[in-house]
């Protein structure tokens, strides 16, 4: 059994106006089943409003289903109550697009990074310190500025920061939402190559999603490519980047500028 199960999954929004609801639906998401095995990483690709973040926020429990269910590790969770999630949820982590709307500016470094870690189990007062430096150097920040805010910090070092989070409570899973879209090209292979590295040494399952083929292809094991709500083409990365079997795949990869 894939580690990460995802069967006819939707995600219907009702379209309202004035006097209420018109009896018409958005389906952002509209029948998806995937499956991840552990230990690999796999690139959902597609243009902005294909509904890429809605089935990641669906799959983090942070979004219902309309229909379908997603099984972690055996477990349906869509059959679980809120609370029964929220002590699940230490298992599988995301890391959103813009860092500094995903951080609370009113936390220093090390608060934040302290409560992650601090989730599944407490830390004496004399090991926080050192527990929170050690998770600094681990994504490659400085903890000599774990008192700063998010705010002293750029918009690279600020993804390392929720980086840092996501994997502070030891996840197994970890969904990766256009981490480096909001980033510089400079920067953005640093979090690329960051990522890789914790995914091995974690033995994470990753989703890493984006709208960039390219980046895609340089990241994953597998390669779904979703078009308005639905899964139009799935295979490894390398059939899906060199031998596209559908139209709308094929026009992506012709989008990538070349040299």
């Amino acid at each position: 059994m894939a580690y990460l199960e995802i069967t006819n999954a939707c995600v219907h929004f009702p379209v309202r106006n004035t006097w209420g609801t018109t009896g018409e639906v958005v389906r952002a998401v509209d029948g998806v089943s995937l499956s991840v095995e552990k230990g690999r990483i796999l690139g959902l690709v597609g243009e902005s409003g294909c509904g890429k973040s809605t089935l990641t926020r669906a799959i983090m429990q942070l979004q219902p289903l309309t229909a379908g269910c997603i099984t972690l590790n055996g477990e349906n969770l869509t059959a679980l109550s809120v609370a029964q999630v929220r002590r699940r949820r230490l298992e599988f982590q995301m890391v959103f697009q813009d860092p500094y709307a995903s951080l609370n500016p009113r936390f220093s470094i090390f608060s934040t990074l302290l409560e992650a870690l601090t989730r599944r189990a407490p830390l004496p007062r004399s090991e926080r310190e050192a527990a929170v430096a050690e998770l600094m150097q681990r994504v490659g920040l400085s903890p000599e500025h774990m008192y700063k805010y998010p705010h002293e910090f750029s918009g690279g070092q600020r993804q390392r920061i929720a980086i840092a989070r996501a994997i502070a409570p030891r996840p197994a899973l970890l969904l990766a939402d256009e981490p480096v879209s909001a980033l510089d090209v400079s920067i953005q292979s640093q979090i690329l190559n960051l990522l890789c590295a914790l995914t091995r040494e974690m033995n994470l399952t990753m989703i890493f999603i984006s709208h960039d083929l390219s980046v895609v292809h340089y990241m994953a094991d597998d390669i779904a490519v979703m078009r308005r709500g639905k899964i139009v083409e799935y295979g490894t990365a390398d059939d899906v980047f060199h031998r596209p079997q559908a139209e709308y795949t094929q026009t992506l990869l012709a989008a990538i500028p070349k040299l």
